[in-house]
């Protein structure tokens, strides 16, 4: 009798230990369930948009360059400093105001003087003043001036500037004065552009926009304008067409 109820006793105590085991098996696998399910990012839609504005431009701005050679780089600079000073003058007697001239470049460099090629007869100097300073070369001084005025001057600056000393010219670039308000316009159609075609992304997937996770936006500025030579004309046209402002946005959708 003994023997049996110690063997009910020991039956028992396996079936407690495995059932016990059993549980803390099962215990284990859930709390390791709840990281891995954490760790998974929402889903998303990612849209790329740009809008933009167009406008007339209001302000022009033009490029000036007046440059000399000389054998001495003391006459180069000298000479670009009295015409560039005559440019300044001329520009102001067109009633451009101080603020909207800028100095944006001042160069001196040395050329070296072209390596004969040999078996080619070069052409005969016209004097032994000139031989001389071609053989040893010259000193180019530059100078650059920004002029900003408004689009309908442009063409008399232009021809004022290139009366007065200017021989170069590096073309003309439009601006307006209302480009932030412009640009704030071109920002909300991007953003209304990127909602439309997130939408159209969550219809023909079959899920729901429920939020928004990120959202960043990018401009483009104008390329750099073509250098040219100038000389005198006329009468300058200057027409500025339409122009545009154009911003981009990205925006990260999250979706169910």
């Amino acid at each position: 009798m003994k023997q049996s109820v110690v063997i009910a006793i020991a039956v028992a105590a396996i079936v407690l230990c495995r059932g016990g085991t059993f549980s803390a098996a099962r215990a284990q696998d859930t709390t390791l369930a709840t990281p891995i399910a954490s760790l998974r990012s929402p889903s998303q839609i990612s849209v790329t948009a740009t809008g933009s504005v167009d406008y007339v431009p209001d302000k022009a701005r033009v490029t000036l360059g007046i440059r000399a050679d000389s054998p001495s780089a003391a006459t180069a600079v000298d000479t670009i400093n009295k015409n560039a000073a005559a440019v300044i003058a001329a520009l102001k007697a067109r009633g451009v105001p101080d603020n909207a001239i800028k100095t944006i470049g001042y160069n001196l460099f040395y050329r070296e003087p072209p390596n004969p090629v040999p078996g080619v007869n070069a052409p005969a100097p016209v004097s032994v003043q000139s031989a001389a300073v071609s053989a040893a070369g010259t000193y180019q001084a530059s100078e650059l001036l920004a002029v900003t005025v408004p689009v309908a001057t442009a063409g008399k600056v232009l021809d004022a500037a290139i009366s007065a000393g200017a021989n170069e010219s590096f073309g003309l670039a439009y601006e307006t004065s209302s480009y932030d308000t412009l640009y704030r316009q071109a920002l909300a159609k991007a953003v209304s552009a990127a909602r439309a075609t997130a939408d159209a992304l969550a219809k023909a997937a079959h899920v729901s926009i429920i939020g928004i996770d990120s959202m960043s936006n990018s401009t483009e500025g104008p390329g750099p304008a073509g250098k040219m030579l100038a000389m005198p004309v006329s009468q300058a046209s200057v027409l500025p067409g339409t122009d545009s402002v154009s911003a981009s946005v990205l925006v990260v959708y999250r979706i169910k």
